[in-house]
């Protein structure tokens, strides 16, 4: 029969920090493995029965294979053993100690019994440093390394690690310069540049335990080691401008009784104008191919939905978080080449596994399988124009109009050329297209166009 793994922490580096459960599980132990021997505490050093992991790091190119190299390390060790391997890890070891799932997955799987003894925690020593109550903070927890995993991952990483810049933040692990330089370009994402940070050096280790106060962008520029953590306090709420929560917070402060008295008075239907008119500026501003533009009138349409789910959260109809559900259920459920097993490798196959999508929602739902007309299948506040380039034009994902300038001046010579004529025949040139268009397109179930995707 194998051993049996104890896995015990060394705390944050003080002996005096280390629980008697530990301590006696040294004593009996048949081996001890320390995943490092880099740590404050090493008063077992020289006994015969211990042995460090360091140089898998040292010969292994990323701490992934690290990791798994340790924990088979261990398993050997239990698998050669008659009594208790000891498995020591730096503070506790279920504090941001990446091999211990590792660990009891292939534990499992050798039926090598597993148990933990606890340990002072860096989050512990960190709150003792501080003088904070990490509860009643809302302190959120977070890893250097899962940060520089999502910075590799742009700019496709947006949405991997929320963050409230309303309440602070603990980083553990900023163990070198590289790492500092990342844990700050990720954190731009959400706090500002000069933000104040705090970086705790050797927390809860006598004599070495120090802090250095400077800003976010300076975080790159501080010693740091592997005995390092960041501190990043709370933005205040209305200072916590790059968070989606505070436009939610900023719109519901507005509608309050003692908010803004326009706001206040706003209803779903005075708005109905603001929301063309805002998009309209979207589409402006992408027309200009001005970035920084197209950022802030995307904001400006982003208040518009703000607001109506705040009016809406007011009558009892729905709060934001309901838009976000719907949209976020909608995109994972209609692409489900994404998300699923199904393949669509082009985009016209994209348009098709999307139409099939939306057959099923409807006939989910108890509507009609197709509207009786393709008009119907179009908002009815889209201008008719609009309307005809939907009918008559590419369906999206087969390509886009793009005539040359010779082309496009006809074109709009002979359209102007026609709203004159209706104009002059007193008859309004978007219910002529209107019009014009059912008659065209009469009633065809069999074959009826396919219209917008929303």
């Amino acid at each position: 029969m194998p051993g049996s793994i104890t896995v015990a922490g060394t705390g944050p580096g003080d002996p005096g920090a280390l629980t008697a459960a530990v301590s006696a599980a040294y004593d009996r132990a048949e081996r001890i493995i320390l995943r490092t021997a880099i740590h404050p505490w090493l008063a077992i050093t020289g006994d015969p029965r211990c042995e460090y992991c360091d140089d898998l790091y040292n010969t292994l190119p990323t701490f992934d294979a690290v990791y798994l190299a340790v924990v088979e390390r261990v398993i050997a060790a239990a698998q050669q053993a008659t009594g208790e391997v000891v498995y020591a890890v730096p503070g506790h070891p279920r504090f941001g100690e990446r091999t211990i799932d590792l660990l009891v997955s292939r534990a499992a799987e050798e039926n090598i019994p597993v148990r933990f003894l606890p340990a002072v925690s860096y989050v512990d020593a960190v709150a003792t440093a501080l003088g904070i109550d990490p509860m009643a903070a809302g302190l959120q927890l977070l890893d250097a390394l899962d940060l520089q995993a999502a910075l590799e991952a742009d700019p496709f990483s947006g949405g991997q690690y929320s963050i409230d810049p309303t309440r602070p933040l603990l980083i553990a692990q900023v163990y070198d310069r590289r790492a500092a330089a990342e844990t700050k370009l990720r954190l731009s994402r959400c706090y500002p540049d000069d933000h104040p940070i705090v970086i705790l050096i050797a927390a809860g280790v006598p004599e070495a335990e120090g802090t250095i106060h400077c800003a976010l962008y300076e975080l790159d520029r501080q010693p740091v080691d592997y005995l390092t953590s960041v501190w990043i306090p709370p933005v205040a709420d209305l200072a916590a401008t790059r968070s989606a929560a505070t436009l939610q917070r900023i719109s519901a402060r507005l509608r309050r009784e003692d908010g803004c008295p326009w706001d206040r008075k706003q209803t779903h239907a005075s708005l109905r104008q603001a929301v063309i008119e805002e998009a309209y500026e979207v589409v402006d501003a992408i027309d200009g191919g001005d970035p920084d533009e197209l950022a802030e009138e995307l904001g400006d349409l982003l208040l518009q939905v703000a607001l109506h789910s705040q009016i809406a959260e007011e009558m009892g109809e729905f709060i934001l978080e309901d838009v976000y559900d719907h949209i976020n259920r909608k995109l994972v459920r209609r692409h489900p080449h994404v998300f699923g097993d199904v393949v669509a490798n082009t985009p016209g196959e994209v348009v098709q596994t999307w139409d099939a999508v939306k057959q099923k929602e409807r006939v989910a739902a108890g509507k009609p399988e197709k509207p009786r007309h393709p008009l119907d299948k179009l908002p009815r506040s889209m201008p008719a124009l609009q309307r005809a380039r939907t009918l008559l034009g590419p369906r999206k994902g087969d390509g886009e109009l793009d005539a040359d300038p010779g082309a496009l001046a006809a074109a709009g010579a002979t359209i102007l050329a026609a709203i004159e004529q209706s104009l002059a025949a007193g008859v309004d040139p978007e219910q002529a297209l209107e019009h014009a268009l059912r008659l065209r397109y009469a009633p065809k179930p069999e074959d009826a166009p396919e219209g917008t995707d929303s």
